[in-house]
């Protein structure tokens, strides 16, 4: 995928705009700082979790959708 094209360089809401239309449930997650800690969140409506660092909230998303064992 050209780096053009990765969800990565659009700003948040262009990304949370383009994921909401798309029909799934867990097609989008977010680790936003909060304070000393992050939050994360997924476009499920079902899913936020408070973690202690990034890189944790980022574990954490994959746990929610399954892409990694928890």
């Amino acid at each position: 995928m050209d780096n053009e094209e990765s969800g990565l360089n659009e700003k948040p809401l262009e990304f949370f705009t383009s994921m909401s239309g798309t029909g799934g449930y867990c097609d989008g997650q977010a680790v936003i700082p909060d304070g000393d800690h992050y939050r994360a969140y997924c476009l499920c409506g079902h899913w936020e979790v408070e973690a202690p660092t990034q890189k944790e909230g980022l574990r954490l998303c994959r746990v929610h959708t399954g892409s990694v064992p928890a």
